[in-house]
C-alpha cells in the first residue's frame, strides 16, 4: 500500500495540481484564451516545479515533497516571487479576469500555507488538492462525490507515505476549503 501512497503523492504534487487547474481554465471558462493561461501556468506551476527540481539536485531539499518543514521556506518564497511576477505580466497584457482570479486564489492559499509552515507543518498537498477538487469539479455531474474522493485519497496517501499526520492533512484540507469558499464568493 505504501507504494500506491507514494505514487498518489507524486501525481498530486502541488506543481502538478496547479498546472492541471490552470490548464483546465479555458475548458471551464470559454472566454479565457490559451496564451494567458499558458503564461499563468508558467509562472504559478512550471517555474516553482523547475526551482524545486533544481533545489533537489543541489541537495537543498531532501525530497521533491519537501517533507522537512525547515526546507520549505525557500521554495515557498520562490513560488511567491514567481506568482507575483506572473500576476504583473497578466495585468500588463490585460489577461481575462478569470485567469487572474485563479492565480490570485492560488496566491492566497500559498500565503496562508506559507505562514502556517513557518511555525507548523501542514499538508500543502491536501490544501491544494482540496482547493483544486472543489474549484474544478463541483459543476460536474457527481462532482461533489468525485471531489471528496480525490481529497480523501490524497489525504490518505500523505498519511500512509509517512509525510504527514492526520492533523496536518486535516489542517491542509481546511485551508483548501476556506480558499475555495472565498473563490465561490468572488466568482
Amino acid at each position: 500500500m505504501e507504494k500506491y501512497a507514494k505514487f498518489i503523492s507524486h501525481i498530486a504534487s502541488p506543481p502538478a495540481v496547479v498546472t492541471l487547474v490552470l490548464l483546465s481554465t479555458p475548458l471551464r471558462y470559454p472566454g479565457v484564451a490559451w496564451p494567458p493561461t499558458l503564461l499563468a501556468t508558467f509562472f504559478a506551476g512550471l517555474v516553482p516545479w523547475a526551482a524545486l527540481i533544481w533545489m533537489r539536485l543541489r541537495g537543498r531539499v531532501t525530497d521533491v515533497h519537501v517533507t522537512e518543514r525547515r526546507q520549505r521556506w525557500p521554495i515557498l518564497l520562490i513560488t511567491l516571487v514567481s506568482i507575483l511576477g506572473g500576476i504583473a505580466v497578466l495585468l500588463a497584457i490585460s489577461a481575462p479576469t478569470q485567469i487572474l482570479v485563479e492565480v490570485l486564489f492560488m496566491l492566497a492559499g500559498l500565503l496562508i500555507v506559507g505562514l502556517v509552515n513557518l511555525v507548523w507543518k501542514l499538508s500543502i498537498h491536501a490544501a491544494l488538492t482540496t482547493f483544486a477538487a472543489l474549484h474544478c469539479l463541483l459543476d460536474l455531474p457527481a462532482g461533489a462525490q468525485i471531489a471528496v474522493a480525490f481529497i480523501v485519497l490524497v489525504g490518505w496517501a500523505r498519511i500512509r507515505a509517512g509525510h504527514h499526520t492526520p492533523t496536518q492533512v486535516m489542517a491542509g484540507t481546511l485551508i483548501g476549503t476556506l480558499v475555495s469558499l472565498g473563490d465561490f464568493l468572488v466568482v
